[in-house]
């Protein structure tokens, strides 16, 4: 598969942000949960390895609810691990991480996909819970080996416990996985001005403040700019829940301040994900209330 379909597909299942999953490709960096090393090894916050599963691709199960209504399910799996694309650069700054592209060259967008072929297939898939009720429903994979379901209606609720399991394919089979969806959270600051937009001054740090968090959970805030020239930049932060409160360095902001910016936003989310194995991929599961608006980084 190649990286620009395993960036599309987790990119939508990241909410449909296009740089959702950017953000956090070619790193290791995971908002302060335990790394992997190139083997697959765990390594734990004291440094020691942790033998686990060897996972050599990578796969994302996600319900996401839209704050103004309407519901989608997501699934994708790559059997590779996605990397960062040519002249992409990124800035780490701890529990942020900013990734910046430059517009994609002619030889990028005359490659096809096609010839790659479709994605791995774990056949039809069974989602429950939730509207899909204890029976599920069948979500069999589309042309390009993703999974998609819309409904115009609310598809969970905070606390509903949502599971998919997989009749198998070139995925195998998997029994139900399942994960609790948690509460809506009210973001507090940064405060949208005029017209609803929020304004961010990039040359000092962001204080991020929400109300709802939940203990065992992770607030996420992905904040994106895309430029005239084709060009991309997202940063994508990640905190305790629970702590209610969280700061972007200035430096994971300039790249995203630039006269040229066509369409800036900010979204977020609480999530309390699941991650598990399926043969050699790690997958991570998660359900999630999307939230957002326009913004201005100056």
């Amino acid at each position: 598969m190649t990286v620009a379909r395993s960036l599309l597909f987790l990119a939508l299942a990241s909410g449909g942000l296009i740089l959702a999953f950017v953000a956090a490709c070619g790193s290791s960096k995971s908002g302060g949960h335990a790394e992997s090393d190139a083997a697959g090894d765990a390594v734990t916050a004291d440094g020691m390895s942790d033998t686990g599963p060897v996972t050599t691709g990578v796969g994302a199960v996600t319900f996401t609810e839209e704050i103004d209504g309407g519901g989608t399910f997501f699934a994708g799996f790559s059997d590779t691990t996605p990397t960062l694309g040519a002249g992409c650069t990124q800035v780490d700054a701890g529990t942020c991480l900013t990734t910046s592209c430059p517009p994609a060259s002619a030889s990028d967008a005359g490659s096809s996909d096609a010839a790659a072929g479709p994605a791995p297939s774990a056949g039809t898939l069974t989602i429950t819970g939730g509207a899909f009720g204890t029976k599920g429903i069948p979500v069999a994979p589309d042309k390009g080996g993703t999974y998609y379901y819309a409904s115009p209606g609310t598809i969970f609720a905070p606390g509903d416990t949502l599971g998919v399991s997989a009749a198998g394919g070139a995925v195998p089979s998997f029994a139900v996985e399942s994960v609790t969806a948690t509460p809506t959270i009210v973001l507090t600051a940064p405060a949208p001005g005029t017209g609803g937009k929020i304004t961010v001054p990039t040359a000092q740090p962001l204080v991020v403040s929400w109300t709802g968090g939940q203990s065992g959970a992770k607030t996420v805030v992905v904040a994106t700019a895309i430029f005239t020239t084709g060009g991309v930049a997202s940063t994508t932060c990640s905190w305790d829940a629970s702590l209610g409160t969280g700061m972007v360095p200035s430096a994971a902001l300039k790249p995203l301040a630039a006269a040229n910016a066509e369409t800036s936003g900010m979204t977020w989310y609480q999530s309390a994900d699941n991650a598990f194995t399926v043969g050699p991929l790690a997958v991570t599961m998660s359900a999630r209330v999307l939230q957002g608006s326009l913004a201005s980084f100056e």
